[in-house]
C-alpha cells in the first residue's frame, strides 16, 4: 500500500472511550507513515453516557488538537473533528452547537435508536443485554422494527443533517454474529439498506469502510458488509478506509486487507479530506 492512501479520520482517545493522549496518536501515525490523521472523539450528548466526551473536556480536546496541528504541520496533516450522533430533535452533525466549533470534519453516526421504559437511551451496538432489553422495551421485541428504525435514522441524517463522513454504516449488525437476530439476506433488510444507500448517493457524504469491528474484535466484521460495498459502487458513492482506532497501535489496522477487498469489488480510488478540501487517491492493492 502506498503512503498516499494511508489516512485515518476515525480515532478515539482518552477524551472519550479510547485510550492514550492525542500526541501518542500523532507519533504512531508518523511511525506508520500516515499522510493524514483525523481525530473524531465522540461529541458530548445532553444526557448521561459513559462513552461520549464529557462536555467539560471538549475545550481541552479542541485546543490540544489545534496545538498538535500546528506543531506537526510540516510532518503530518492533522485534522480536528468529532463523531457526532444523530438523535432526532436532540443533536446532529449539523447542529448549531457543532457548527460553532469550526471543526475540520464530522463523522456522523447513529448509535441511539430508542429509550428504555426508564427513559434511558440505548444503543444496538452496546452489550447484548442492552440490545435485547432495548428491542423488547422500544420495539415489542421485534428486531426487524429496530433494524429498520436504525436505517431510517441513517437515511434521515444523510438527507437533513449530512456529515462529511458516515460512520460504521451497518453497525446495527454488531451483535448479530451467525445471524443471531436477523439475516442480512432477508428482503426487508436489503430494502432498508438500499434505501439508505440511495440517500447517501444523493448526498455529499463519504462512506467509511470501518475496520474497527475486526481490529478490536467487537464483531469480527467489516462495516459495511461486502455486498453493501458492491451496492455502493453501483451508486458511485465515495469511500474511505478508517480503523475506528481506540488505541494508537490500531491506526492502520486491517488497512491492507480492506484495500484488497475494495479492489476486488471494483473500487479504484479513495476519497480523503484535507486542509484544502477533498482529494481522490488511487487505491492500490495490499500485499498478498
Amino acid at each position: 500500500m502506498t503512503n498516499d492512501i494511508l489516512a485515518n479520520y476515525h480515532c478515539h482517545s482518552r477524551f472519550d472511550d479510547g485510550h492514550g493522549e492525542l500526541e501518542e496518536y500523532v507519533q504512531a501515525a508518523l511511525e506508520k507513515g500516515l499522510r493524514t490523521l483525523g481525530f473524531a472523539g465522540h461529541a458530548p450528548v445532553p444526557f448521561p453516557c459513559t462513552w461520549t466526551m464529557p462536555s467539560p473536556l471538549l475545550p481541552e480536546y479542541l485546543d490540544t488538537g489545534r496545538e498538535l496541528q500546528n506543531t506537526y504541520a510540516d510532518k503530518l496533516e492533522v485534522l480536528i473533528g468529532l463523531e457526532v450522533d444523530y438523535i432526532p430533535e436532540i443533536t446532529s452533525p449539523t447542529a448549531e452547537q457543532i457548527q460553532t466549533l469550526n471543526l475540520d470534519f464530522t463523522v456522523g453516526s447513529v448509535h441511539f435508536i430508542g429509550r428504555l421504559t426508564s427513559g434511558e437511551f440505548w444503543t444496538p451496538d452496546g452489550p447484548v443485554e442492552e440490545l435485547e432489553q432495548g428491542v423488547q422495551e422500544s420495539f415489542d421485541g421485534d428486531f426487524r422494527k429496530a433494524v429498520e428504525e436504525y436505517f431510517r435514522r441513517v437515511t434521515a441524517m444523510v438527507r437533513s443533517n449530512p456529515p462529511d463522513i458516515i460512520g460504521h454504516f451497518d453497525v446495527v449488525k454488531k451483535n448479530n454474529r451467525r445471524d443471531r437476530y436477523f439475516s442480512e439476506s432477508s428482503a426487508w433488510y436489503r430494502s432498508a439498506v438500499k434505501q439508505a444507500l440511495d440517500a447517501v448517493a444523493a448526498s455529499p457524504c463519504i462512506l467509511e469502510i470501518n475496520t474497527g469491528g475486526i481490529v478490536r474484535n467487537t464483531s469480527g466484521a467489516l462495516y459495511p458488509s461486502e455486498w453493501i460495498l458492491e451496492e455502493a459502487l453501483r451508486r458511485e458513492i465515495p469511500v474511505m478506509i478508517n480503523s475506528d482506532a481506540h488505541r494508537p497501535d490500531q491506526l492502520d489496522g486491517y488497512y491492507n486487507e480492506a484495500a484488497s477487498i475494495l479492489r476486488e469489488i471494483g473500487f479504484r480510488e479513495l476519497t480523503q479530506i484535507g486542509m484544502e478540501g477533498r482529494r481522490q487517491v488511487p487505491l492500490q492493492p495490499g500485499p498478498d
